[in-house]
């Protein structure tokens, strides 16, 4: 019975789970391509909470997921409703699950993968909101230990049923953007 006691006061406490945590806010330059709207450029900014399964001290690639969400700014790109070319602006989000590159490392890599949507609320006669499969790839470069600075490419893919006829339109979003964030955890 002395040895169970014993055997309790000695053992060690078990370490509480670590998780880890990144927000960052940037710019991006895009282009969304589709029937309504016309070729060409546009901005938006965006925000973004990360966490990870891993906090920033551990070692190697930190899996987790991303949360993120955009709103278009200058310049705007133009809708084309039956000749009348007409300024636009939407607001994007979704969630992704990502792998980012060791926090330790100055250069490293960004990758994900997930769902999001965009709302369109100037689409011809009311509001259209477009399901989205979202891709990102690009570059973190450490600043400090906790900021960086990211630069990404990211494309997201979408269907939707035409107004005007009976088929599938595809609609494609492609941004290059740049941001700067800090690990929070």
């Amino acid at each position: 019975m002395i040895w169970i006691v014993v055997a309790f006061a000695h053992a060690e406490t078990p370490a509480l789970p670590a998780f880890g945590a990144d927000a960052s806010v940037g710019y991006t330059v895009a282009s969304l391509l589709g029937s309504w709207p016309e070729p060409g450029v546009h901005g938006s900014v965006y925000g973004r909470y990360e966490a990870f399964v891993v906090p920033r001290t551990a070692p190697g690639p930190r899996l987790g997921f991303s949360l993120w969400g955009s709103r278009s700014l200058f310049p705007l790109q133009n809708s084309n409703e039956e000749g009348i070319l007409a300024p636009f602006d939407y607001l994007h989000y979704g969630l992704m699950t990502v792998l980012r590159s060791d926090p330790a490392t100055r250069f490293g890599f960004n990758g994900g993968m997930g769902f999001g949507r965009l709302d369109l609320d100037d689409y011809w006669d009311g509001p259209m909101a477009l399901p989205t499969l979202t891709f990102e790839a690009g570059l973190r470069s450490h600043i400090q230990e906790r900021s960086y600075v990211d630069t990404n490419l990211r494309a997201h893919w979408s269907t939707a049923r035409s107004e005007t006829d009976a088929y599938w339109h595809e609609w494609w979003m492609v941004q290059l953007m740049i941001g700067v964030g800090a690990h929070l955890q």
